[in-house]
């Protein structure tokens, strides 16, 4: 809600373009939206933010594949190899332990890996022909409706009343997520893929596990005024430094270079 607030005051002249092919766009990035972040909920409880932040990261290998599903084109070797990097990366961060991987939270974190990487290719597809910031207020516009909705069904199942906690921490966090989050960042993103490839998209967001590395353990500190207890084992970071790197390598042209090389040779 407060994200759409601050994107209509910022972006009010852009209403008057509306049209039902903005609302029909509009309407599908909110359902993959909100599905993401039910999947990322029911799967983030009892893990770790090192963990959730590599396993999410690890979208970008579903969008080769995406791809190929819905356009035939096949994934090249650099993609191959990066794929390959990431799925040997994510048993390190997650821990070897069979039952970290019985662990149905990430099966819920790879169904959101999913979700997010179609997301990802949707808009990629939406905004080269589409306002932004239009795109931008509507998706939020029918996650608060999808959202609200699905609160009071809840609440019905549930026989709870629809009650907002009161505590500082949790109003502290809406306004951040709100503003930085599900405002500025949701406009910024749908602008930036009218340029960029969704790989290539991918591999920008996926440097959050690197934030999260270094800022984690501040941020949680500073929002909840709690001391942060992950420990991040020579596991973990041997992990991520495999997931950066197939992130990376997903990057490099091997035919070009080999070109190059044997335009030099000669």
């Amino acid at each position: 809600m407060i994200g759409f607030i601050l994107l209509i005051f910022i972006f009010k002249s852009e209403l008057f373009r509306i049209d039902g092919r903005h609302i029909f766009q509009c309407f599908v990035l909110a359902l993959e939206s909100f599905a993401f972040n039910v999947l990322l909920i029911l799967g983030s409880k009892d893990m770790d933010s090192t963990t959730i932040s590599s396993v999410i990261s690890a979208y970008f290998v579903f969008i080769p594949i995406i791809e190929y599903i819905l356009y035939k084109t096949l994934p090249k070797l650099n993609i191959i190899i990066a794929i390959v990097l990431v799925f040997i990366g994510i048993p390190l961060i997650i821990g070897l332990k069979l039952e970290n991987f019985q662990n149905r939270r990430l099966i819920f974190l790879l169904l959101a890996d999913l979700t997010i990487a179609l997301n990802i290719i949707t808009i990629g597809k939406f905004a080269k022909g589409s306002n932004p910031a239009i795109l931008g207020m509507g998706q939020l516009f029918f996650i608060i409706i999808i959202s609200f909705i699905s609160w009071a069904i809840e609440c019905k199942i549930y026989n709870k009343a629809m009650i907002l906690p009161t505590e500082p921490t949790f109003w502290g966090s809406v306004i951040f997520i709100g503003c930085f989050i599900r405002g500025f960042y949701t406009v910024v993103q749908t602008y930036a893929q009218r340029y960029v490839e969704p790989v290539d998209a991918a591999l920008i967001f996926s440097s959050e596990i690197i934030m999260t590395l270094l800022f984690s353990g501040f941020v949680y500190t500073f929002l909840f005024n709690e001391p942060y207890s992950e420990t991040i084992t020579t596991s973990k970071i041997i992990g991520v430094a495999l997931m950066l790197t197939g992130i990376l390598t997903s990057q490099i042209d091997f035919k070009e270079i080999l070109v190059d090389h044997k335009k030099e040779q000669k």
